[in-house]
């Protein structure tokens, strides 16, 4: 591994070592990973090997494959997103998953939004007759996804859905589909009501899972630099807290042991995963639950 600080090359050498950094992200999820460490060392070149080196790196960079690149390129942004996303999931405790689409053709991303948007702004503006906000806080995380027959739709992670609405005769499930179809019109949104199988038994952690599973899968079918592939609404930016540095530990065992420790007794492993060189470990614990509702408009 090489780096280049102020005109002065820098030589690479893994180590045994793992730092350890953690994320509290609230309602009983936490987010622990190990690192190999790194130690740099100032190479002892001269200017002119130095300027051969970086002629080298500079024609192999040449001859890369534009669209090869724009490719890799992607998948980086979309880790990055799908990190994003289902932190910030975790930190708002989102548990309910809601799906938005057409009964007719609708292509265009765009209009997509601006339908999510509205819906957003509508659902928020519900009222009881007395004046009350029927949904007060209602929040989202939307991942967008194309359908085979080319119609998008809309994955939202969401919490408080009840099935009834407080203090009237109103099921919430009747009132969604109501304002779905009032901002799609012609291309008729509607809500089925029918939990699916293959959700019911899902955990917060999968929902979050589930809505940046849908971020990675828009990157890739959407051409490179096109942005926004995911939309938040109600949800502070800043609300997914720092990570807290625990550390540099000896060797792997130690760092996945540490990890671990992190987890509440009362806690399950929803993920772990390290990678096939061994140079990363990650860890995934939330407080068991009952899973969430899954709602689906068709």
């Amino acid at each position: 591994m090489l780096k280049i600080v102020d005109g002065i090359p820098f030589i690479g050498q893994a180590t045994d070592r793992f730092r350890v950094k953690a994320f509290d992200l609230g309602h009983g999820h936490i987010e622990a990973s190990a690192s190999r460490v790194i130690e740099w060392q100032e190479a002892d070149w001269s200017p002119e090997y130095l300027a051969d080196v970086l002629d080298a790196i500079a024609r192999a960079k040449a001859e890369e494959d534009q669209a090869e690149r724009e490719q890799l390129n992607r998948k980086r942004a979309a880790r990055r997103a799908k990190t994003r996303v289902r932190r910030l999931c975790k930190a708002a405790g989102l548990d309910t998953l809601l799906t938005l689409t057409y009964r007719g053709a609708q292509p265009d991303l765009a209009v997509m939004k601006a339908h999510v948007k509205e819906f957003n702004r509508r659902m928020l503006a519900l009222k009881f007759p007395d004046g009350r906000p029927a949904l007060p806080g209602f929040r989202f995380v939307a991942g967008f996804e194309l359908q085979e027959r080319g119609t998008w739709h809309a994955h939202l992670a969401t919490r408080d859905i009840p099935s009834t609405l407080p203090g009237v005769d109103w099921r919430s499930f009747n009132v969604i589909r109501a304002v779905w179809r009032g901002v799609t019109g012609q291309l008729q949104g509607n809500i089925d009501v029918q939990r699916r199988k293959r959700n019911s038994a899902k955990s917060s952690a999968q929902v979050a899972a589930y809505i940046a599973k849908y971020i990675g899968k828009t990157f890739e079918d959407l051409a490179a630099g096109r942005a926004e592939r995911y939309a938040v609404y109600g949800i502070r930016g800043d609300s997914v807290p720092e990570a807290v540095d625990l550390g540099v530990v000896d060797n792997l065992h130690q760092a996945i042991t540490i990890t671990y420790e992190l987890l509440m007794e009362a806690q399950m492993v929803s993920t772990a995963r390290l990678d096939q060189w061994k140079d990363w470990f990650f860890v995934a614990g939330e407080l068991p639950r009952g899973g969430p509702k899954s709602i689906r408009c068709v």
